[in-house]
């Protein structure tokens, strides 16, 4: 299960709902049906799923589950995808929130950016581990050496 970070609500207060209804209102009866809330939720999904690949690298997602800028990427994400969803260009304060997320998560990806006020779940400095050989042992002959090896 995609673990996401915004809601419908989110996306109405970014966008509009009158741009939502129109982005997903296939049947164009005026209202969000059931198949198309699907689609909605489908596309948080998507954009959470772009989201993530950035993130798991450095964060426990179940951290970020109510961070700000979390919701704040997942709701930039999904407006862009909802926008671009009929073949059309996205408007460009739409293009450029995505533009932005993208370049923050790259950034995250490399670990030139953090996440605002999350702290990170994993470390990224590497560790190393010496080893000490020795031959007249019957068994491990190789063993770790604590006092020149980084710390775990």
């Amino acid at each position: 299960m995609t673990i996401t970070y915004c809601q419908q609500p989110d996306l109405e207060a970014t966008w509009s709902a009158v741009a939502l209804l129109r982005s997903v209102d296939d049947d164009q009866d005026g209202t969000i049906s059931t198949a198309e809330e699907a689609i909605v939720t489908r596309i948080i999904e998507r954009a959470a799923n772009k989201m993530n690949a950035s993130l798991e690298m450095r964060y426990q997602l179940s951290d970020l589950a109510n961070n700000s800028w979390a919701r704040d990427c997942n709701t930039a994400l999904a407006v862009y995808f909802l926008s671009t969803r009929r073949g059309n260009p996205a408007p460009d304060e739409i293009q450029e929130q995505y533009d932005g997320f993208l370049a923050d998560l790259a950034e995250i990806r490399l670990g030139r950016l953090k996440v605002p006020q999350a702290p990170e779940s994993f470390d990224a400095i590497p560790s190393v581990i010496n080893f000490d050989t020795n031959l007249k042992a019957s068994r491990r002959k190789v063993e770790p050496v604590a006092e020149t090896s980084s710390p775990r």
